[in-house]
C-alpha cells in the first residue's frame, strides 16, 4: 500500500515548488497617469436630469466640456465631465439624481468625470469624482449603496472608496485630510490601503506615502468645521434677507393721500462683492477605478492554472479557470514499487464569498476532472498477486509489457478557504492563496499487462494486484488542494 509519509512528501514537494516559483511577489500596485490635463477628449456629456448645483452662498461658476465658464444663478443641472468652482466665503450644494449629496467649502473645485444612474439595475450605474483642491463632504446615495464599487472619489494623494458613508476631505497644502462621519471609506495610493470606520481621522501626505490613521486631535483645528456648517438640504440653504424700507409716517395737516410705496428690493449683498477669480487648472489625479474582472496566473496541487474572476456582488465573486501539468513520483501500492506519472488535468467553476474585507474568503464549486494517473513497474523484477515477474530475460514469467491507469470522476465537487481578493475595489496586482479540499471519488484501476514467454497465473496474479491497488488507493478519493497565484484586475 501507498505509504503516508510517502503521500506527504509528494505534497510537501508541491507546495514548495509553488513558494519558490513565486517568490518574490510583486507587491506594490501600479498608478495609472491622468489624462485630463493631457489634452483628454471631451465627451457628450450625459444628461441626469435630476441632478443639480445649489449656490449656498457666493460665488459658484461651471463648466461643461469645452463650453465657457458661467456663473451658477438658479439650480443648475448637473451632466458628466462638469468642473464646479466656489469663490471666496463661497459654499455649493451638490445633489445627485440617486440622492447623492456633495457639499463644497469656499475656493474648492470638483469635477464630476462621469455620473450614470440606472434606477432599474444598479450595476450599470458609475459614480467618478475628482476633487481638485480645498474641501468637501460626501453622503452616500443609492448608487453607493447598492454597489459600494461603482463609487470613485480621486484626489491628489490617494482614491477613495466607500461602504455606505459620510465622510470629508480636505486637502491642506500637500496633505490629504480624511473623516468619516457614519460607515466607512477605504483610501488607497501606491503604498498601499487603510480602512477607516465611524469617528476615525486619517491624513494622506503625499501620493507615495502610505495613508495613516490620527487622532482627532492630530488635525488641525477648524478643518472640517466650515464643511459641518454648510447645510445637507436644498430646502435649508438659507434665503438672503432683503433690506429693510423705511415705514411710511402718515401726515395729519394737511390732509393729503399717502403717495403709494414701491415693492421692496431685495437688495443682495452678493451683488456687492468683486467676482473671485476662479481657476479652470486641474492637477494631475490618481488612476480612475478599473471594473470588476481580473485574471489570475496561479500554481498548485493542481498544476499550473488561470482564472478568469468576475464581480457578482459586493461580497461574492465567480471564478472559471483551466488548470494542467504532469508530475512524476515514486510509491509503494498494492505488491510492488512503482513510478507514477500523474497527468493533471481540470476545468473549474467556483464561487467565492467575502465575509469580511480583510481579504479572507470561503470558496465551492465544480471541477470538470480529466486527471489521470499512469504507472509502470520500477525495476526489472517486481510482484503481482504474489508471483514474480520480470520485463527482461527469458523462462516463464517475462512480460513484454505492464502498464497501470488510475482514472476519477469527471465531476468532482471542492470545498475550500483562501485568501485575497481579485476584483476588490482596490485594482492592479494582487496575491491570491487556496487551500481546499476535492472529492473526486474512489480511483478506477486498470492493468494491462502481456506475456512474452510462458505465463500460467497472469491473468489470475493481474486481477489479484488490481484489487490490492483497488484497496490500498481507495482512501485517496480527497485531493489536497494548495496554489498560490498573481491576479491583475484591469
Amino acid at each position: 500500500m501507498i505509504r503516508t509519509d510517502e503521500l506527504k512528501q509528494a505534497v510537501a514537494k508541491a507546495v514548495v515548488i509553488v513558494a519558490c516559483a513565486l517568490f518574490p511577489v510583486i507587491s506594490s500596485a501600479s498608478q495609472d497617469t491622468d489624462a485630463i490635463n493631457a489634452g483628454k477628449t471631451a465627451t457628450t456629456p450625459v444628461q441626469t436630469a435630476g441632478s443639480h448645483v445649489y449656490v449656498v452662498k457666493g460665488y459658484v461658476f461651471v463648466t461643461q466640456g469645452k463650453n465657457p465658464v458661467h456663473r451658477v444663478i438658479d439650480n443648475e443641472v448637473i451632466v458628466s465631465d462638469t468642473l464646479i468652482n466656489t469663490g471666496d466665503n463661497s459654499a455649493a450644494l451638490l445633489k445627485f439624481e440617486d440622492g447623492q449629496i456633495v457639499t463644497m467649502q469656499a475656493n474648492s473645485s470638483f469635477r464630476v468625470r462621469e455620473y450614470r444612474y440606472d434606477a432599474k439595475k444598479a450595476e450599470n450605474s458609475s459614480i467618478i469624482f475628482s476633487m481638485i483642491k480645498g474641501g468637501m463632504r460626501f453622503v452616500t446615495g443609492l448608487i453607493g449603496q447598492r454597489k459600494k464599487q461603482a463609487f470613485r472619489l480621486l484626489a491628489q494623494n490617494a482614491t477613495l472608496g466607500i461602504r455606505g458613508t459620510d465622510f470629508m476631505v480636505v486637502m491642506a497644502g500637500n496633505n490629504l485630510y480624511s473623516q468619516v462621519q457614519s460607515g466607512k471609506i477605504s483610501l488607497t495610493n501606491a503604498a498601499g490601503m487603510i480602512v477607516l470606520g465611524a469617528g476615525q481621522s486619517a491624513v494622506v501626505e503625499s501620493s507615495g506615502a502610505l495613508p495613516t490613521i490620527v487622532p482627532a486631535s492630530a488635525i488641525p483645528a477648524g478643518t472640517f468645521s466650515e464643511l459641518l456648517s454648510i447645510p445637507l438640504n436644498p430646502s435649508a440653504i438659507p434665503v438672503p434677507v432683503p433690506a429693510p424700507v423705511p415705514a411710511v409716517v402718515p401726515l395729519l395737516v394737511p390732509v393729503v393721500p399717502a403717495p403709494v410705496a414701491e415693492p421692496p428690493v431685495s437688495v443682495s449683498t452678493q451683488a456687492a462683492e468683486p467676482p473671485p477669480k476662479v481657476s479652470l487648472e486641474e492637477p494631475q489625479q490618481e488612476a480612475e477605478g478599473k471594473g470588476g474582472t481580473s485574471l489570475t496566473g496561479k500554481i498548485g496541487t493542481l498544476g499550473y492554472g488561470a482564472e478568469l474572476n468576475l464581480s457578482i456582488s459586493d461580497s461574492v465573486n465567480a471564478r472559471f479557470g483551466i488548470n494542467g501539468g504532469n508530475y512524476k513520483y515514486n510509491a509503494y501500492a498494492g505488491s510492488s514499487n512503482y513510478d507514477f506519472k500523474l497527468q493533471l488535468q481540470s476545468v473549474s467553476a467556483l464561487a467565492d464569498w467575502h465575509p469580511y474585507e480583510n481579504g479572507f474568503r470561503t470558496s465551492a464549486g465544480l471541477l470538470y476532472n480529466n486527471t489521470k494517473d499512469t504507472f509502470v513497474p520500477a525495476g526489472s523484477s517486481f510482484m503481482l498477486g504474489g508471483t514474480s515477474y520480470s520485463t527482461i530475460g527469458a523462462g516463464p514469467n517475462v512480460l513484454s509489457s505492464f502498464q497501470g491507469t488510475m482514472t476519477f470522476n469527471s465531476v468532482a465537487p471542492y470545498l475550500g478557504i483562501g485568501w485575497g481578493n481579485a476584483v476588490t475595489s482596490d485594482k492592479g496586482w494582487g496575491l491570491e492563496t487556496d487551500i481546499g479540499v476535492l472529492f473526486q471519488g474512489s480511483p478506477k484501476i486498470d492493468l494491462v499487462a502481456t506475456c512474452a514467454t510462458t505465463c500460467n497465473t497472469l491473468q489470475a496474479d493481474a486481477e489479484a494486484e488490481n484489487a490490492k491497488l483497488q484497496n490500498d488507493l481507495n482512501k485517496y478519493k480527497w485531493w489536497p488542494v494548495v496554489s498560490i497565484g498573481i491576479s491583475y484586475q484591469w
